[in-house]
């Protein structure tokens, strides 16, 4: 059905997905480095493109930065997968997929994009206005609120990660809600929150994908942004907060003024206190 090249390092997960994607129908080669990739790439093309973010010599973004510039590359479709997808994957690829990989994910993904003839990105404004979503958040928002409660719990998540600042928050079509803090400036805690324009927890919501800023004053789409411009944030990761039904409905993330605090492993702790999170809020009623 299409020509599919995955770039990962890890044999178990490459095995993982050529298995998964063949038995759709796609004929799938792997390659274990970026180069490698490319050189597959060059020598016989390719329908799709999958590439793990963390390999050694070539990053994932690196390649995608050398597909997206060459013209005979620039228009397949890429799915990058990582544990936390940095904030530039967002221009070079047409979906990001957090790790742990499912498979079911991938090839969904996959087929849609193919079926799209090179895809699209994901429609934001789309994502954040639909209903059944905003229900979802809406159900959280209208149970009595414990602050101290969700204020401790994000104190815990300063604890774990050692990053300074924390929120639970919940994220409507318009605005992030902060529904519990600790270490927060004061005018995004008196404020309630911050408009979601100003907020990486957009992309988060949107994509499912959890987000990594590690400097933001050197990345050109966070830098100008209130949140961080006006707070001297730094160093940004945040994760979903799904609903039982599937329902992105807000974000687990801390934040420091200093560049490089927040790293894959806080992304990964913060994956670890989903589960507890939702117990939080689901107590607020």
């Amino acid at each position: 059905m299409a020509s599919i090249v995955v770039a990962e390092d890890d044999t178990d997960i490459a095995q993982l997905l050529s298995t998964v994607l063949s038995n759709a129908g796609h004929t799938v080669r792997t390659a274990p480095t970026g180069p490698d990739a490319l050189d597959m790439i060059n020598e016989a093309g390719a329908d799709l493109i999958i590439l793990d973010h963390h390999m050694p010599g070539m990053s994932g973004l690196d390649v995608a930065g050398r597909l997206r510039g060459d013209a005979a590359t620039a228009s397949i479709p890429v799915i990058m997968l990582s544990a936390a997808a940095p904030a530039a994957a967002r221009g070079l690829c047409d979906v990001t997929i957090s790790k742990p990989v499912r498979p079911k994910h991938v090839l969904e993904a996959a087929n849609e994009l193919l079926a799209a003839h090179g895809g699209q990105h994901h429609d934001a404004a789309h994502q954040l206005v639909d209903v059944e979503r905003l229900l979802a958040v809406s159900d959280y928002l209208t149970r009595p609120a414990h602050a101290d409660v969700l204020d401790a719990f994000a104190e815990k998540l300063t604890e774990l990660t050692g990053v300074p600042a924390a929120a639970v928050t919940l994220v409507l079509n318009d605005s992030v809600v902060v529904a519990g803090s600790y270490g927060m400036p004061r005018w995004v805690r008196e404020a309630g929150g911050v408009p979601v324009e100003w907020s990486p927890d957009t992309i988060v919501v949107a994509e499912d994908v959890p987000v990594l800023i590690s400097d933001s004053a050197a990345d050109e789409e966070y830098a100008g942004s209130p949140l961080f411009s006006v707070s001297g944030v730094r160093s940004y990761a945040s994760v979903p907060l799904n609903s039982a039904e599937g329902h992105v409905v807000g974000t687990l993330c801390v934040m420091d003024e200093k560049p490089g605090t927040c790293t894959e492993d806080t992304v990964q702790i913060l994956h670890s206190q989903r589960a507890q999170a939702l117990v939080m809020l689901s107590r607020a009623g």
